[in-house]
């Protein structure tokens, strides 16, 4: 059977807050009011393929509703950046200048 399907594995999302030795991370899961943070591990899949997390990252964590302590992070979503100052735009390059 599925993790997934299995009704003892509890999905939530949070944000990384501490990354830790041996691909540990303290992550903040928010529910409603409540704040509240676990110890988390990579899975597999993000070992394998070398998916980096830095602090501040948005991730999906499955926990068993048996030891609400530890997780385990099975996918980083996608982060909306955002800009503040509207006015800066890219520089574009031109190549070399020839005169």
């Amino acid at each position: 059977m599925s993790r997934k399907k299995s009704p003892d594995i509890i999905e939530l999302e949070g944000v990384v807050k501490k990354l830790l030795p041996g691909t540990m991370f303290d992550v903040e899961l928010t529910h409603g009011n409540d704040k509240t943070e676990i110890l988390c591990v990579l899975a597999g899949k993000l070992k394998q393929n070398f998916i980096k997390l830095t602090v501040g990252d948005l991730v999906l964590v499955e926990i068993s509703k048996y030891d609400m302590e530890k997780g385990r992070i099975t996918y980083r979503l996608k982060n909306k950046k955002t800009y503040t100052n509207q006015s800066s735009q890219p520089i574009k390059s031109r190549g070399p200048k020839r005169r």
